[in-house]
């Protein structure tokens, strides 16, 4: 029997007990940094109890082309209709953060200084909808107690769907000095200080506007090419890159100024807010081709959450390239691992994507590696879809509802205890603290279930027994200690 057949027997039996009781699950996750005796919260002015565990159970919302959302609804009725239908699948899958994309290339998800309204929202690229389609789905999102982080492509203007295609006209906001085209894509150029410049404007603005998150980047950095072209940026090289060695230290040079130039701003306008990003999971391609050094990003500390994408099965490259990831992107950061659902189909032309099973390990194996903070499914449309009957496996690897883990750098800062605790009936309320949403949180026998991540302070409570509630920082997620306990009759 081959050696990843082993595991995949060995993984498949522990996640079958493991996914017997919410509670068994505590032993199937680690937190990044977090020693286990912190399982239960000290203090001694609270009571404490065995807190469950915490995990990022994390779904992309692709907008480009429509993929995940709006899919060609283009009428506000029925985009809400939609979205709360994805909602609806995600919330009993116990999904707690959604990476949803605002800016797919160079347009917006919203009213942007910088740059047009996407195509994708009204079918017109630079028609506005009739509602404010961005700040409507971060309050659904968060109406379900799920984070919500802004997802952009830095670089893509445009793209051609055939090689003897056209670009779309370029939009007047978009400086025309700043964007260079190769044969299938348009971009704006990587080597400018002004582009940088530009994202970062970008970032800053939709963080001053919109309650998000976070802000997340995909795994587009420099271009990638059609067979036989060059890069063409010799010129840029001659006028930036005197003090490296080569070109292609100088283009991994400009994308980490823009990593870094990010972080810098994130963190300066909203710094509890997450920066992630999600590199393509071949290390060798993102630092050759795509000139994106990721294990300097985790050492520099310029991004909060790496999320490679190994989409691929585990007869294949998915072992060793997340032990690659492990062992080099999380030095100061935490790691999600991306799972790609759109592979698993009953005609997949590998038999092992014909059945949802080599998911199940794959998500085991991430789990049992110490390091893994998480899971990422690309993409919403397939949790909808439910090829193969993936669904079941996610169902039963997410039993229970959970929060995602702390996922800023250095020490949790824990927000202020919810004060004033009341119950009227079986409706619990409480005061607000500042910038945080609640976890409340049901008890039994010294053990605390998590009932709800909610966006309020107030719920009703389906059943009668004992309760407290936590404050969790938007964004980074870290969570107070527990408040008073109080009886539901």
């Amino acid at each position: 029997m081959k050696y990843t057949s082993l595991i995949q027997h060995f993984l498949l039996a522990t996640a079958i007990v493991l996914a017997a009781s919410c509670v068994s699950t505590k032993k199937s996750v680690k937190e990044n940094n977090i020693p286990p005796k912190e399982t239960a919260r000290k203090d001694s002015s609270v009571k404490t109890y065995a807190m469950p565990p915490r995990e990022v159970r994390a779904v992309w919302v692709a907008t480009i082309g429509g993929i995940d959302w709006p899919r060609e609804h283009f009428t506000e009725a029925a985009q809400k209709a939609w979205y709360d239908q994805m909602l609806d699948t995600l919330q009993k899958l116990n999904i707690n953060t959604v990476y949803f994309q605002v800016r797919p290339k160079a347009d917006a998800f919203y009213d942007s200084p910088y740059e047009p309204w996407s195509q994708y929202v009204t079918g017109y690229r630079g028609k506005a909808p009739t509602y404010d389609v961005l700040k409507w789905v971060i309050d659904e999102t968060h109406r379900r107690g799920m984070s919500f982080h802004a997802w952009i492509n830095p670089y893509r203007v445009d793209q051609k769907q055939r090689p003897n295609g056209r670009f779309s006209q370029l939009d007047p906001k978009i400086p025309k000095n700043l964007v260079k085209d190769y044969r299938m894509v348009r971009v704006y150029n990587p080597a400018m200080p002004e582009t940088r410049q530009r994202v970062c404007n970008i970032i800053a603005d939709l963080l001053r506007k919109y309650d998000v998150d976070g802000i997340h980047l995909d795994d587009y950095f420099y271009p990638a090419l059609v067979k036989g072209e060059k890069m063409r940026d010799e010129a840029e090289y001659r006028r930036f890159g005197k003090a490296f060695s080569s070109i292609a230290d100088f283009r991994r040079a400009m994308v980490d100024s823009l990593i870094a130039s990010m972080h810098d701003t994130i963190k300066a306008v909203r710094p509890d807010a997450v920066f992630s990003i999600s590199p393509q999971g071949n290390y060798e391609n993102n630092y050759n081709t795509m000139y994106a050094d990721i294990e300097q990003w985790s050492k520099r500390g310029w991004c909060d959450v790496i999320i490679p994408q190994l989409y691929w099965s585990t007869e294949r490259w998915f072992l060793p390239r997340l032990r690659w990831f492990t062992e080099h992107a999380t030095v100061k950061t935490k790691l999600l691992i991306g799972y790609a659902l759109y592979r698993f189909d009953r005609n997949a032309k590998s038999t092992v994507y014909r059945t949802p099973d080599d998911l199940g390990t794959q998500i085991d194996s991430a789990r049992a590696n110490g390091r893994v903070s998480g899971a990422a499914l690309y993409s919403a449309y397939w949790l909808m879809k439910n090829p193969v009957g993936i669904n079941r496996i996610i169902a039963a690897r997410f039993p229970c509802p959970t929060l995602p883990p702390y996922l800023g750098q250095g020490e949790e800062k824990k927000p202020d205890v919810p004060q004033g605790l009341h119950a009227d009936g079986h409706t619990l309320s409480w005061q607000l603290v500042r910038d945080c949403y609640y976890a409340v949180y049901k008890v039994a026998e010294g053990k605390a279930e998590l009932i709800q991540a909610i966006y309020d302070n107030r719920i009703t409570l389906p059943a009668a027994g004992s309760y407290f509630v936590t404050a969790v920082r938007k964004g980074n997620n870290a969570e107070s200690l527990p408040s008073q306990t109080i009886n539901i009759k």
